[in-house]
């Protein structure tokens, strides 16, 4: 099935939506299973789902076929008008006319078919489905396969189709998000997130990938994932839980380090955690979540070390938080330029 956010569907969204109309009509293991799981994570949807389902269930459709007769009816009455119009010496051509009219026809529709049928196996079609949030906004997304992903502020994600008849389960982040995917009991459909030239290949698990800045972040919450590098020949590299692994620029490879991972994971619960991180990676993260240009009248206040846990987070009230730790003036340049003095 084609990936969509079902969030904001109305019931005509529903009606004409293939993959809710097949599990209405004609139910199966994997429609049955994706849809029961969203109605959990979206309770109050389930009135515009049973209203859209019961529309479906009422409807009664019937195959109409034109009998053998009919065609016959047509062809004399085609022919009656054609006597006066054809010269004498076609006349005796009729009956023969007659029985290959049929003929044609059929042949005519049969090739309908086959054209039509040639230009959809033809057609190139990019599926993936395309999911974006804005500055400040935390977006929750529900996979078909009933994985549930937090996408956060100012990122993009693409997910290829999910069904029973594809091996795989791909999706391309950019940005930042929270992962908490379904294992496959089967093991034969493995989850991958690619994102700049990282692969992260999925078991059961929970982690966050960070990815602003072209310097991918990865840090396993539980289970275990596997990271591998497009542009390297270096050997994957397994991970643990309560492990971070980041890539420096300055050594050209990846570090891996033990971290507590709720620092890193807070921000989907909207708390931001600073443990003696420099103001500079403040303002780093201000730009990539919410937006904000941080500048510095003291290049020195750039690696001054800033501790911190705020709760229902907005920019606001880190640069609250900072003008109060450090007693500095900020001053609003613009919209979204901020000057911080001391």
């Amino acid at each position: 099935m084609e990936w969509k956010d079902y969030a904001d569907f109305s019931v005509t969204d529903f009606l004409a939506d293939d993959f809710f109309t097949e599990w209405v009509l004609r139910p199966n293991v994997e429609n049955q299973s994706f849809w029961e799981a969203w109605q959990q994570h979206y309770p109050e949807k389930q009135t515009v789902i049973a209203e859209a389902r019961a529309m479906l269930l009422s409807l009664e459709y019937q195959r109409y076929q034109m009998p053998a007769e009919s065609y016959d009816r047509i062809w004399h009455a085609l022919h009656g008008k054609m006597e006066h119009a054809l010269p004498e010496t076609m006349f005796m051509q009729g009956a023969h006319y007659r029985r290959n009219w049929r003929r044609a026809a059929m042949f005519t529709g049969v090739c309908g078919i086959l054209a039509l049928c040639a230009l959809w196996l033809l057609r190139k079609e990019d599926k993936r489905a395309v999911y974006t949030s804005q500055f400040g906004e935390n977006r929750r997304l529900l996979l078909p396969d009933s994985s549930v992903v937090i996408l956060g502020p100012h990122s993009a994600l693409k997910a290829t189709a999910f069904s029973a008849e594809t091996k795989t389960r791909e999706v391309w982040l950019d940005g930042e998000a929270y992962f908490m995917i379904k294992p496959d009991l089967q093991g034969n459909k493995p989850f991958t997130v690619h994102t700049g030239d990282l692969n992260i290949e999925v078991l059961g698990t929970e982690f966050n990938v960070s990815n602003y800045d072209g310097r991918p972040q990865v840090v396993l919450h539980s289970g275990k994932v596997a990271l591998r590098d497009n542009t390297k020949k270096s050997a994957r590299i397994v991970m643990e839980p309560g492990e971070m692994i980041t890539y420096s620029t300055s050594q050209n490879r990846y570090l891996r380090q033990k971290v507590v991972t709720e620092k890193y994971v807070s921000w989907v619960h909207h708390t931001l955690i600073f443990e003696n991180t420099s103001l500079a990676e403040v303002a780093a993260q201000l730009h990539y979540k919410y937006g904000i240009h941080l500048q510095f009248a003291d290049s020195t206040l750039r690696g001054e070390q800033f501790s911190a846990t705020l709760q229902q987070a907005d920019h606001k009230v880190v640069l609250k938080a900072i003008q109060e730790a450090f007693g500095v003036q900020l001053t609003q340049e613009n919209d979204s330029t901020f000057l911080i003095s001391r």
